[in-house]
């Protein structure tokens, strides 16, 4: 296996593996309420496999649309008696469907909404046989959710563990990224030296498996523990050799990261006019994907860095433009404290900075 749904033979499929695609996307151009006359399509197996793909494609360019397709297929076959699967096979896809649902729910900064759709896709996987391997995936994104939510010790002790199952199953890429979360880990709590090593190795063994969007990622993070560690001939290699890969693959949400990355890099340089020109750059391919989780963490940063150059009106424009979305999607809710606090100096005409601080350290860059 590759990461990817498994054809059970005993599956008595409606439609053939052709009429599959068409299908899917007949449905998918329908709107949602005027879809219920298709539900023999909505969970023939076919068409259920060949939305899952296209569906985990989309998590980059399109996270909220993934969140929204999942749900609907999810709520569509657990109301259905689904003839066309058998018990096993409707509860496999109740599995795999939750799990994306909870992957997009990830990438919008939903973390709440993420654990519960994870815990639904345990639930029906341990119903379905031979499902090991899909634990195994399901495993990554619980860990992904673990290192966005700052339990650093948690993953650090079982990435590894999970990237060697992981590689038991065939599923390489799914170590790969395992891997990554532990290299991420080990940044955030400070080994710099045993994160790059790691970050180099996933870059080196992406690119001989041709995994050109590990390969990026890798490659991008390496760039900025190179810059940590003062080496920046390093650090600048490897960042170009990130961006074409990144535009190559049409991965919107890495681009994202990059700049936010280059961002952090130019700040921590003291160069604050060209860090705001990448963060900037960040927030304007995150409104165009619907990252509205990056889109406010981006709009504090940049009103942070303008505090420092005692631009506080432009700064106030920031916070503003960042506190409606922080509300309307109830991100967050850990920084409810700190939201207050700002919301309060605003009207003060009195930016709090270390309430602006506290709340934007509540973001985080989603996992890849």
């Amino acid at each position: 296996m590759k990461g990817e749904l498994v054809a059970f033979p005993r599956w008595q499929r409606q439609l053939s593996p052709e009429q599959a695609r068409p299908a899917v996307d007949r449905i998918l151009a329908t709107p949602i309420p005027e879809r219920q006359d298709r539900a023999r399509d909505l969970t023939d197996p076919e068409a259920l496999l060949c939305l899952c793909g296209l569906l985990r494609d989309l998590y980059e360019t399109s996270p909220a649309l993934v969140r929204q397709e999942a749900e609907f297929f999810y709520d569509v076959l657990v109301r259905s008696s689904a003839r066309s699967c058998s018990f096993d096979e409707r509860e496999y896809f109740l599995g795999e469907l939750a799990m994306i649902a909870g992957t997009a729910c990830r990438f919008l900064f939903r973390r709440d909404e993420a654990g519960r759709w994870f815990s639904r896709s345990e639930a029906n996987f341990v119903l379905a046989q031979n499902t090991s391997a899909n634990v195994a995936r399901l495993a990554y994104q619980k860990l992904a959710l673990a290192i966005e939510e700052r339990r650093l010790d948690e993953v650090l002790e079982l990435a590894p563990v999970w990237t060697s199952n992981l590689v038991h199953f065939g599923l390489l890429e799914d170590a790969l990224k395992c891997r990554f979360l532990e290299a991420l880990a080990s940044w955030e709590t400070g080994k710099l030296a045993e994160a790059v090593q790691l970050f180099e190795g996933i870059r080196a063994e992406a690119e001989k498996l041709g995994k050109n969007k590990q390969r990026a990622q890798a490659a991008n993070n390496a760039a900025m523990v190179y810059a940590l560690l003062g080496e920046k001939d390093k650090a600048l290699q490897r960042s170009r050799e990130a961006l074409p890969l990144f535009h190559s693959l049409q991965d919107f949400v890495g681009i994202v990261k990059l700049q936010w990355g280059m961002g952090n890099l130019l700040r921590g340089q003291g160069n604050s006019k060209e860090a705001i020109v990448a963060y900037k750059a960040s927030l304007r391919q995150a409104e165009e994907i619907g990252l509205r989780g990056d889109v406010a963490a981006l709009h504090l940063i940049i009103a942070d860095i303008l505090l420092e150059t005692v631009s506080e009106r432009q700064a106030e424009w920031e916070i503003r433009a960042a506190l409606p979305i922080i509300e309307e999607e109830r991100m967050v809710p850990e920084g409810m404290a700190a939201l207050t606090l700002l919301r309060e100096s605003l009207k003060r005409r009195q930016i709090n900075r270390q309430a602006l601080r506290d709340l934007h350290g509540y973001f985080q860059e989603p996992a890849g």
